[in-house]
């Protein structure tokens, strides 16, 4: 059991992070964060199956490694292992077997994510729902996108092919790093670049490079006061955080499924925003369902309270999918929706402050790449440097070969020697000519507060070894 669960604790619902940081004490010192109690025993009454921060019995990671890399690939549970394989097995012997069709599974695990079965596409991860949006929405040339130095190849490429094809302008605002932060900061960087013809932001939250969570819902009103469009990367949302997509405010989230939500690779998640709510009163933009055997003519989309036609059944429709691979995408949402999805949102986030935390003990908080003292602003991600402070300047040439050497092989020697596995990233950072290359660490629902611990006194020793040559 995670030493951070207390069974004495009113169950947690979907506790913002505001009250985390309350509960943690948020700058008075590790004890208040290692100290916080998480969840009761009573929360997994419908789930006894798992327990938070203990991987046994429902995951089957490799108990000699700890697994600390959940943003680049998740570890789907045990029991919806065995009935994926079976399930392929009967679709094996019996090729017509299609479990019903996708739109069960689409109802299964639309409404742990705040979305109505016609908003919600099961996708085949975030890169697929990006291009799926960004090739379906009507930009045309001299229309202007707003995005991010910060945005995953997942992101990139549809809105270069945009600019290459259609004359579409890319616009980037430079985003900050480490701890000296406030969300105010993301909404005045992305209101200075408006001009009368942008069109759309598009942007990532949390980012894959920092872990910072952008104030997704600070620049969907800003976008609304605007009449833009909102497309959001959530690769690392999706499994990590308690969303309701319709109140999110943001018009098109493209999300991964075998992340932090744990599903089969493969699988991902796309909310097309289909209906006026108060949470977003714009009119609905022209969407086109590029990638679809659809041949319905399409209608227009009304503006009102109400589905126009099940826009996600067009998007969702090319063809024979792989239905034991949605189904077990399904079961997994379900799985997390037993669970409590702002419990495990409160894990994640809770480990993630302590992880911080004990960092800037041990470093210094000049060593974060991630924000840690801006509640709204924290993921679950943590991405820091044992070598040099985030602020630093690295130089073109040698300086920046022996940089990304030095990451490479911390990461490396973390897995070799220690048994943890974590990775690196490539920062942009403002004033330095050359990119950072900090480590990104995950922290999840199997996770405890031991691991951390663990991992805190692994990277402090390598990281002396290194210093001395060793």
């Amino acid at each position: 059991m995670s030493e951070l669960d207390h069974a004495s604790d009113p169950v947690v619902g979907a506790s913002s992070r505001r009250d985390l940081f309350k509960l943690a004490g948020a700058g008075v010192g590790l004890a208040a964060a290692a100290a916080l109690p998480l969840v009761p025993a009573t929360a997994f009454a419908a789930t006894p199956r798992f327990r938070l921060g203990e991987p046994e019995p429902a995951f089957i990671l490799d108990p000699d490694v700890l697994y600390m890399n959940i943003g680049t690939t998740g570890s789907t549970p045990k029991y919806i292992l065995k009935q994926f394989n079976d399930d392929n097995r009967e679709v094996a012997t019996n090729p017509t077997q299609s479990f019903g069709g996708v739109t069960p599974f689409r109802t299964l695990a639309a409404p742990g994510f705040g979305a109505e079965l016609e908003e919600f596409v099961i996708s085949y991860n975030t890169t697929d729902g990006m291009n799926k949006i960004l090739a379906g929405v009507e930009l045309n040339s001299g229309d202007e996108i707003i995005t991010t130095n910060h945005e995953h190849p997942g992101g990139n490429g549809p809105m270069n092919l945009l600019l290459q094809r259609r004359g579409v302008k890319i616009t980037r605002v430079n985003l900050p790093v480490g701890n000296n932060q406030k969300a105010q900061d993301y909404v005045d960087l992305f209101k200075a670049a408006i001009t009368n013809k942008t069109k759309a932001f598009v942007f990532s939250a949390p980012t894959y490079l920092t872990g910072t969570m952008l104030p997704y819902k600070r620049l969907a009103k800003l976008a609304q006061k605007n009449g833009i469009m909102t497309i959001v990367d959530g690769a690392h949302a999706t499994g990590m955080f308690n969303l309701d997509f319709q109140q999110t405010g943001i018009d098109f989230w493209g999300c991964s499924g075998h992340k932090w939500q744990c599903g089969p690779g493969g699988t991902g998640v796309l909310y097309i925003r289909n209906r006026v709510t108060k949470a977003n009163p714009l009119p609905l933009f022209n969407f086109w369902p590029t990638n679809t055997n659809n041949s319905t003519l399409i209608e227009p989309r009304t503006n009102a309270n109400a589905e126009t036609y099940n826009i996600g059944t067009a998007v969702q429709s090319i063809g024979n999918p792989n239905y034991p691979m949605l189904k077990a995408f399904a079961e997994c949402c379900t799985f997390w929706d037993s669970i409590g999805r702002g419990v495990i949102e409160k894990h994640d986030l809770t480990l993630s402050l302590y992880l911080k935390q004990k960092i800037a003990s041990v470093w210094s908080v000049d060593n974060l790449y991630s924000p840690k003292d801006d509640p709204e602003l924290l993921s679950a991600l943590t991405s820091f440097s044992p070598f040099h402070t985030s602020s630093a300047s690295v130089a073109l040439g040698q300086a920046a070969t022996d940089e990304t050497a030095q990451s490479t092989t911390f990461v490396t020697r973390m897995r070799e020697e220690y048994g943890i596995v974590i990775r690196n990233t490539a920062v942009p950072v403002i004033g330095s000519p050359a990119p950072h290359h900090p480590m990104r660490i995950s922290t999840h629902l199997f996770h405890s507060a031991r691991d951390v611990d663990r991992l805190v006194r692994s990277m402090k020793d390598l990281a002396s070894r290194m210093d001395a040559g060793a």
